[in-house]
């Protein structure tokens, strides 16, 4: 008899644990909706998101299984969707879907694949569209006529730090000085001071007027001024 009054309650507590069920919310049902949740929030051209966390099948109790959205968080770079499951109308757990955002900016970009040394023009730089990384745009003006330092992959970002003065005229060599007076157009032989590339001032000397002088380099081994009021024709 004494066996017998401790076994009962043991069934008891058997029976009890067995007659809880569980029910499966399926990932893929999760997923929609925070799928559908992220687009409608984070949107645009030149954004995008990636997904950074994946649910898994929710075992739940069994009952009528409502599924919604909570209040979004984000920042610039990330997204959590809280997706939040009730089952006969009282929260069972609140789950998170993480998603990275992508910004793209259009910047200045190699056209083909670029070696060291290599002289940016217009034939070898184009804007192209490119993942942020939390600089501003180069545009091309600011890169052509430069000399690339470094090897850069076609369609890859270019930077200014990237490159170099390409050389034109360097101290001591013979250029061509052009003056410029209106329509007029004078040129002398003279020699560089200093070194410089595309668009920039030099000073140069003539020899025979004894002269020291300054000018823009336009080209290998040239170097124009043109006088106050007057335009290069």
């Amino acid at each position: 008899m004494l066996v017998a009054a401790f076994a009962a309650p043991a069934c008891a507590l058997g029976q009890t644990a067995t007659s809880v069920t569980t029910q499966i919310v399926p990932a893929a049902r999760l997923m929609e909706l925070a799928e559908k949740t992220v687009h409608a929030v984070i949107n645009g051209p030149d954004r995008e998101v990636r997904q950074d966390y994946k649910f898994t099948d929710q075992p739940v109790p069994a009952g009528k299984v409502t599924i919604s959205v909570a209040q979004t968080q984000y920042n610039p770079t990330y997204i959590a969707i809280p997706i939040t499951i009730d089952v006969d109308g009282k929260p069972v757990r609140t789950i998170f879907a993480g998603y990275r955002i992508v910004t793209f900016i259009h910047t200045a970009v190699a056209a083909r694949d670029l070696q060291p040394g290599a002289v940016l023009t217009d034939d070898n730089v184009t804007i192209g569209r490119v993942e942020s990384n939390g600089r501003g745009p180069v545009e091309i003006a600011m890169l052509v006529g430069r000399k690339l330092n470094v090897a850069v992959g076609g369609g890859k970002a270019l930077y200014f730090e990237q490159t170099g003065i390409n050389q034109l005229v360097t101290a001591g060599q013979p250029v061509v000085y052009i003056l410029h007076d209106g329509p007029v157009a004078v040129t002398a032989d003279v020699v560089a001071r200093t070194g410089g590339g595309m668009g920039q001032v030099v000073a140069v000397y003539n020899p025979v007027t004894r002269k020291a002088l300054s000018g823009t380099v336009t080209g290998p081994g040239q170097v124009e001024y043109t006088l106050p009021g007057g335009d290069a024709q």
